[in-house]
């Protein structure tokens, strides 16, 4: 049951690019509420599993695969469409395989990204990158990152003038920014202690 919530997921994301791409306000404003919905389901499907003990690795990792797809597919769309620079998703791609590949090789040794057999072994490590406060913080970032590019979008289009008023486009869209500069920064600093502690997968033998 998870599992299926999880690659509804999926489904919901490509409806709402559809939506994206009809180019009006009226349909941009349910992409906003579909995306909403599809923030909220990424909660739906670990309480399903916890409920119906579903909870395994498989599954932790497949949660994972579809946040990553999802993400990534925002910061695609958006820059694509020339609403942010492409070295965002660049960034934010090349730090997400780079984590997930060092997590790959951290679960085939038995530990976890995030829970008690985390690979992040330094307090910093794991307040920075496994803490629920961190985690959500970064889950809250995104959230309002993707709203934002639908919302930056949308008040460019035909429309949009009757609904904000035009001394309030530019508050709304530096806003947008800064929260979608944050969230880069967070992904960043959030990738650091990751690569840090994957040295003995990378340089085995060394001494720390």
């Amino acid at each position: 049951m998870a599992n299926a919530i999880t690659l509804f997921r999926i489904g919901l994301l490509f409806a709402i690019f559809l939506i994206l791409a009809r180019g009006e306000l009226t349909w941009h404003l349910l992409a906003l509420v579909l995306t909403v919905l599809l923030i909220i389901l990424d909660g739906v499907d670990g309480m399903v599993a916890r409920y119906f003990h579903e909870e395994s690795e498989a599954g932790g990792v497949f949660d994972i695969v579809v946040d990553r797809i999802v993400e990534n597919c925002f910061w695609i769309y958006f820059a694509a469409q020339g609403i942010i620079s492409v070295w965002i998703p660049f960034i934010i791609i090349s730090r997400g395989f780079y984590t997930d590949g060092i997590r790959s090789i951290a679960l085939a040794k038995g530990m976890t990204a995030f829970g008690e057999k985390t690979l992040q072994r330094s307090a910093l490590g794991r307040a920075v990158v496994t803490s629920r406060v961190s985690r959500g913080l970064y889950g809250l970032a995104k959230v309002f990152s993707f709203l934002f590019l639908i919302i930056i979008q949308a008040v460019s289009l035909p429309g949009a003038r009757g609904v904000v008023g035009e001394e309030w486009q530019p508050v709304i869209i530096s806003s947008g920014y800064a929260v979608i500069y944050l969230t880069v920064a967070f992904c960043i600093i959030r990738g650091i202690p990751v690569i840090i502690e994957s040295r003995d997968f990378l340089f085995p033998g060394r001494s720390q």
